[in-house]
Protein backbone atom coordinates (compact mmCIF):
# COMPACT_ATOMS: atom_id res chain seq x y z
CA UNK A 1 0.00 0.00 0.00
CA UNK A 2 1.59 3.43 -1.42
CA UNK A 3 0.71 6.64 0.48
CA UNK A 4 -2.16 7.68 -2.14
CA UNK A 5 -3.45 4.09 -0.77
CA UNK A 6 -2.93 4.86 2.78
CA UNK A 7 -4.58 8.41 2.52
CA UNK A 8 -7.76 7.32 0.44
CA UNK A 9 -8.20 4.39 3.24
CA UNK A 10 -7.69 6.35 6.27
CA UNK A 11 -10.97 8.28 4.42
CA UNK A 12 -13.27 5.33 4.77
CA UNK A 13 -15.36 4.21 7.86
CA UNK A 14 -12.83 1.28 8.78
CA UNK A 15 -9.79 3.95 8.55
CA UNK A 16 -11.15 6.79 10.09
CA UNK A 17 -12.13 4.22 13.25
CA UNK A 18 -8.82 2.92 13.02
CA UNK A 19 -7.40 6.65 13.67
CA UNK A 20 -9.75 7.51 16.03
CA UNK A 21 -8.00 5.09 18.45
CA UNK A 22 -5.13 7.04 18.05
CA UNK A 23 -6.60 10.51 18.40
CA UNK A 24 -8.89 9.71 21.41
CA UNK A 25 -6.30 9.45 24.05
CA UNK A 26 -4.06 12.47 22.19
CA UNK A 27 -7.51 14.72 22.37
CA UNK A 28 -8.03 13.19 26.27
CA UNK A 29 -4.40 14.18 27.27
CA UNK A 30 -4.73 17.76 25.28
CA UNK A 31 -8.10 17.92 27.57
CA UNK A 32 -6.52 17.52 30.44
CA UNK A 33 -3.34 19.30 29.63
CA UNK A 34 -5.60 22.98 29.12
CA UNK A 35 -7.68 21.97 31.91
CA UNK A 36 -4.23 21.79 34.30
CA UNK A 37 -2.89 24.75 32.93
CA UNK A 38 -6.57 26.40 33.73
CA UNK A 39 -6.36 25.44 37.16
CA UNK A 40 -2.45 26.82 37.53
CA UNK A 41 -3.43 30.09 36.19
CA UNK A 42 -5.98 30.40 38.29
CA UNK A 43 -3.77 29.72 41.24
CA UNK A 44 -1.38 32.17 40.25
CA UNK A 45 -3.70 35.06 39.59
CA UNK A 46 -5.15 34.30 43.40
CA UNK A 47 -1.19 33.80 44.62
CA UNK A 48 -0.39 37.53 42.85
CA UNK A 49 -3.14 39.06 44.59
CA UNK A 50 -2.10 37.64 47.96
CA UNK A 51 1.09 39.08 47.41
CA UNK A 52 -0.18 42.28 46.15
CA UNK A 53 -2.22 42.89 49.23
CA UNK A 54 0.94 41.31 51.65
CA UNK A 55 2.84 44.25 50.07
CA UNK A 56 0.26 46.78 50.22
CA UNK A 57 -0.03 45.45 54.11
CA UNK A 58 3.69 45.50 54.49
CA UNK A 59 4.02 49.32 52.88
CA UNK A 60 1.31 50.59 55.57
CA UNK A 61 3.29 48.83 58.27
CA UNK A 62 6.85 50.55 57.26
CA UNK A 63 5.13 54.24 56.75
CA UNK A 64 2.86 53.86 60.17
CA UNK A 65 6.02 52.72 61.87
CA UNK A 66 8.40 55.45 60.29
CA UNK A 67 5.36 57.74 61.14
CA UNK A 68 5.67 56.99 64.44
CA UNK A 69 9.19 57.00 64.95
CA UNK A 70 9.60 60.48 63.36
CA UNK A 71 6.63 62.09 65.27
CA UNK A 72 8.10 60.41 68.47
CA UNK A 73 11.78 61.67 67.92
CA UNK A 74 10.78 65.38 66.92
CA UNK A 75 7.95 65.36 69.82
CA UNK A 76 11.33 65.18 71.96
CA UNK A 77 13.24 67.09 70.40
CA UNK A 78 10.79 69.99 70.55
CA UNK A 79 10.17 69.59 74.04
CA UNK A 80 13.86 70.78 74.61
CA UNK A 81 13.64 73.13 72.50
CA UNK A 82 10.73 74.52 74.63
CA UNK A 83 7.87 74.88 72.25
CA UNK A 84 4.82 75.25 74.03
CA UNK A 85 3.04 71.63 74.11
CA UNK A 86 -0.09 72.58 72.75
CA UNK A 87 2.08 73.52 68.98
CA UNK A 88 3.84 70.80 69.08
CA UNK A 89 1.75 68.47 66.58
CA UNK A 90 1.31 71.35 63.73
CA UNK A 91 5.07 72.34 64.28
CA UNK A 92 5.70 68.32 63.69
CA UNK A 93 3.22 68.33 60.77
CA UNK A 94 4.91 71.65 59.27
CA UNK A 95 8.66 70.13 59.50
CA UNK A 96 7.57 66.92 58.39
CA UNK A 97 6.13 68.60 54.96
CA UNK A 98 8.46 71.37 55.01
CA UNK A 99 11.45 69.17 55.10
CA UNK A 100 10.12 65.49 52.80
CA UNK A 101 11.17 63.70 56.54
CA UNK A 102 11.70 59.83 55.75
CA UNK A 103 13.37 57.36 56.76
CA UNK A 104 16.34 55.59 55.67
CA UNK A 105 16.82 51.88 56.23
CA UNK A 106 20.32 50.42 56.25
CA UNK A 107 19.40 46.79 56.99
CA UNK A 108 18.38 46.84 60.92
CA UNK A 109 19.25 50.16 61.26
CA UNK A 110 17.00 52.90 60.82
CA UNK A 111 17.31 56.83 60.56
CA UNK A 112 15.06 59.88 60.48
CA UNK A 113 16.56 62.30 57.70
CA UNK A 114 15.00 65.16 55.79
CA UNK A 115 15.57 67.76 53.16
CA UNK A 116 17.25 71.32 54.01
CA UNK A 117 18.71 74.07 51.85
CA UNK A 118 21.69 75.09 52.07
CA UNK A 119 23.92 78.36 51.86
CA UNK A 120 24.22 78.09 48.56
CA UNK A 121 20.47 77.16 47.85
CA UNK A 122 20.75 73.60 47.06
CA UNK A 123 18.79 70.59 48.93
CA UNK A 124 20.45 68.43 50.77
CA UNK A 125 19.40 65.81 53.22
CA UNK A 126 19.77 66.78 57.11
CA UNK A 127 19.14 64.71 60.40
CA UNK A 128 16.09 65.72 62.58
CA UNK A 129 18.56 67.49 64.74
CA UNK A 130 19.54 69.75 62.29
CA UNK A 131 16.36 70.58 60.77
CA UNK A 132 15.29 71.58 64.28
CA UNK A 133 18.18 73.03 64.83
CA UNK A 134 17.52 75.29 61.36
CA UNK A 135 13.67 75.97 62.40
CA UNK A 136 14.21 77.12 65.89
CA UNK A 137 16.20 79.72 64.38
CA UNK A 138 13.18 80.97 62.25
CA UNK A 139 10.30 83.77 63.74
CA UNK A 140 7.69 81.10 63.56
CA UNK A 141 9.60 79.28 65.98
CA UNK A 142 10.12 82.28 68.32
CA UNK A 143 6.10 82.78 68.54
CA UNK A 144 5.81 78.90 70.38
CA UNK A 145 9.08 78.67 72.25
CA UNK A 146 9.13 79.47 75.88
CA UNK A 147 12.31 81.27 75.73
CA UNK A 148 14.39 80.55 79.19
CA UNK A 149 12.57 78.08 80.96
CA UNK A 150 15.12 75.97 82.84
CA UNK A 151 15.26 72.87 84.43
CA UNK A 152 11.46 71.51 85.25
CA UNK A 153 9.94 73.90 83.32
CA UNK A 154 8.25 72.65 80.98
CA UNK A 155 4.54 73.28 79.73
CA UNK A 156 2.43 72.50 83.22
CA UNK A 157 5.21 71.54 85.05
CA UNK A 158 5.97 72.95 88.69
CA UNK A 159 9.58 72.98 88.35
CA UNK A 160 11.29 75.82 88.22
CA UNK A 161 10.94 78.37 85.18
CA UNK A 162 7.53 78.75 83.31
CA UNK A 163 3.94 78.50 84.75
CA UNK A 164 1.16 78.85 82.45
CA UNK A 165 -1.48 81.56 83.04
CA UNK A 166 -4.92 80.17 84.06
CA UNK A 167 -5.86 78.43 80.96
CA UNK A 168 -3.22 78.09 78.40
CA UNK A 169 -2.23 74.86 80.15
CA UNK A 170 -5.99 72.99 79.12
CA UNK A 171 -6.22 74.24 75.80
CA UNK A 172 -5.77 71.12 73.05
CA UNK A 173 -4.22 71.70 69.75
CA UNK A 174 -7.66 72.05 67.94
CA UNK A 175 -8.73 74.89 70.10
CA UNK A 176 -5.48 76.19 69.90
CA UNK A 177 -5.74 76.91 66.35
CA UNK A 178 -8.90 78.28 66.67
CA UNK A 179 -7.65 81.66 68.68
CA UNK A 180 -6.97 84.09 66.79
CA UNK A 181 -3.29 85.77 66.07
CA UNK A 182 -4.57 88.59 68.53
CA UNK A 183 -5.51 86.24 71.13
CA UNK A 184 -2.74 83.77 70.58
CA UNK A 185 0.10 86.85 70.81
CA UNK A 186 -1.46 88.19 74.07
CA UNK A 187 -1.91 84.46 75.76
CA UNK A 188 2.25 84.03 74.57
CA UNK A 189 3.43 87.34 76.14
CA UNK A 190 1.27 86.67 79.11
CA UNK A 191 3.11 83.55 79.14
CA UNK A 192 6.26 84.83 78.54
CA UNK A 193 5.59 87.71 80.96
CA UNK A 194 4.80 85.05 84.48
CA UNK A 195 8.01 83.12 82.76
CA UNK A 196 9.95 86.02 83.65
CA UNK A 197 8.52 87.04 86.91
Amino acid sequence: MDINELETWLKTPEGEKWGEQFKSPLLHKRDDLLAALKDSNAKLAELELRSAAAAEELSQERQALSAFMVDKELTRMLKEARVMETAIPAVIAELKESNAITVKADGLNRQAVGKTKGEDGTEQEASLAEIVNAWAQTPAAREVTLNGATGGGAMGSKGSGFYPPPGLDKLSGPALAQLSDAEFQAMRQSALTAQGE
